[in-house]
C-alpha cells in the first residue's frame, strides 16, 4: 500500500508546483506499478541520463538517448511515435528532486541512495545549463 501512497503523494506534490508535471507522472506511475521498475532504479538512470521506456511507444528521453547528446536541451515525452509534450529541464530536475523527496519520506531505507542519485541528477545537469 506504501508504494500506491507514495503516488497519491508525489501526485499532488507536482501539482503543487504549478509546472507541466502530468507525463512525467505517468512515466514514473506507469512503470511502478506495472513493476517495468522502482523508483531508486529509475531515478539511477535518469542520473546517468538515460530516459526510460514503460513499454513500446510509452517512454521520454534524456540527453544519452539522443543521436547526438549536445543537443538535448529538453526532456521529451512520447505515447506511440508522437511527441505528446516536453518540458525544460530544469523543470525535470526540480521535479525529479521532488520525486526523490517525497519517495524518501515513504521508504526512508532507500533515502540515501535516492536522494544521492537526484543530487548526480542535479549535478549532470546543472553543468550543462547553470542556473
Amino acid at each position: 500500500m506504501a508504494c500506491l501512497s507514495w503516488l497519491e503523494k508525489l501526485k499532488e506534490s507536482f501539482a503543487s508546483t504549478g509546472l507541466d508535471y502530468e507525463d512525467l507522472y505517468e512515466i514514473i506511475e506507469a512503470s511502478i506499478t506495472r513493476k517495468r521498475t522502482n523508483f531508486p532504479a529509475f531515478i539511477n538512470e535518469a542520473s546517468k541520463g538515460v530516459g526510460f521506456s514503460v513499454g513500446e511507444g510509452h517512454f521520454y528521453s534524456l540527453d544519452q538517448d539522443w543521436d547526438d547528446p549536445e543537443e538535448f536541451n529538453e526532456v521529451s515525452f512520447f505515447l506511440g511515435e508522437v511527441e505528446t509534450s516536453s518540458i525544460p529541464l530544469l523543470d525535470y530536475v526540480f521535479l525529479m528532486k521532488i520525486a526523490a523527496d517525497v519517495y524518501s519520506d515513504f521508504f526512508p531505507e532507500e533515502r540515501d541512495s535516492v536522494l544521492s542519485s537526484a543530487r548526480k541528477l542535479e549535478e549532470r545537469y546543472s553543468k550543462r545549463f547553470p542556473v
